[in-house]
């Protein structure tokens, strides 16, 4: 088994070598192309997307020289709630959320370091200093103690951030995330279940694919969605990624250097804090399917598992309606 598993990863990073040397040939035309054909993709989609905009309360903040860019909705004095998106996505991620949760709150939906409108100059992707920049954020906002809610990548930033904060919690919703810890041969077959987690620690390959993002975010919900990607929503989330600069930083996220598995996975397995933690789970997700966490009660017997039913990766858009009524379930419960 490990013989044949050793060849398969040898094999893979053979082809994986010779696909960055033969995108290193072709990009630079295609980039040139790309970036007209998005600069009048934005032009022409300019309209809606600022109609949609003007549906919420958008802000920016910069904060110890990083750009943020937030939406703040429902309740100015309320208790706060921090929404953390994943890939590829943005604030956009919550659109249909935020209009269901608790009006008694407060709720601050960002783009995360290196998404849409905010910071795209800092280079620094290691996830606790990520976390720990969020954290500031929140500090300039003046928000001593939050919920904090993660889907996917949020999810994993989420974890690092409430492990390294947590007198600044009230409880964490963790959504369509690895949950039980993987060790030797076993984190490795899951790593090779999501060849992207691999092939985009090559910053040019994930570079070269989220450069066309209309073509990245087609393939990614396609496949990830019980429900169809409203065309509206699709197109939102291609202008926010065709951003310039985005297709360049954003797989730094991915550069094995700044990843702590142990913390974002094992820490908030055991859930050794003073605050609650709640899984919220899809039962139609491919990447994460039930499989997956049927120990859950034994091995994190800490953590409240919740389903959320007929929806896939993408949870938020094909039920927001049943995640909404979880996050409102689980801060009420927490007062």
């Amino acid at each position: 088994m490990k013989t044949m598993l050793k060849g398969f990863i040898l094999s893979l990073l053979v082809v994986v070598i010779a696909a960055a040397a033969l995108i290193g040939i072709y990009a630079p035309m295609r980039a040139r192309n790309l970036e007209a054909k998005y600069t009048k993709f934005r032009a022409e989609f300019q309209s809606t997307h600022d109609a949609i905009d003007a549906g919420f309360n958008h802000h920016e903040r910069i904060v110890n020289g990083i750009k943020w860019h937030y939406v703040d909705e429902g309740a100015p004095k309320g208790r706060v709630i921090l929404f953390l998106h994943g890939l590829p996505e943005g604030w956009y991620s919550w659109r249909y959320i935020l209009p269901l949760i608790d009006a008694n709150y407060r709720l601050i939906a960002i783009d995360m370091k290196g998404y849409g409108r905010s910071d795209l100059q800092d280079k620094n992707y290691d996830w606790h200093h990520v976390a720990r920049q969020t954290v500031e954020l929140m500090d300039a906002l003046d928000i001593r103690t939050f919920f904090v809610v993660g889907h996917d990548w949020g999810s994993l930033i989420g974890s690092v951030l409430v492990h390294d904060h947590p007198a600044r919690i009230r409880g964490f919703v963790r959504m369509e995330a690895d949950l039980i810890p993987k060790t030797g041969h076993e984190r490795i077959l899951t790593l090779l279940k999501k060849p992207q987690w691999i092939l985009f620690r090559i910053n040019r390959i994930a570079t070269y694919l989220m450069r066309d993002p209309g073509f990245f975010i087609d393939r990614v919900y396609k496949s990830r969605m019980v429900t169809s990607l409203k065309k509206v929503d699709r197109d939102y989330l291609v202008y926010e990624f065709s951003r310039p600069g985005v297709a360049q930083i954003n797989p730094t996220y991915f550069n094995g250097k700044n990843w702590d598995l142990d913390t974002a996975i094992g820490e908030i397995c055991k859930n050794n804090f003073s605050f609650p933690v709640l899984q919220l789970q899809a039962d139609r997700d491919p990447a994460q399917p039930p499989s997956l966490f049927t120990d859950v009660s034994v091995k994190c017997p800490n953590v409240r598992m919740e389903w959320i039913n007929n929806a896939s990766h993408f949870d938020n858009f094909d039920q927001p309606r049943q995640v909404a009524d979880a996050i409102n379930r689980f801060v009420n419960a927490s007062k």
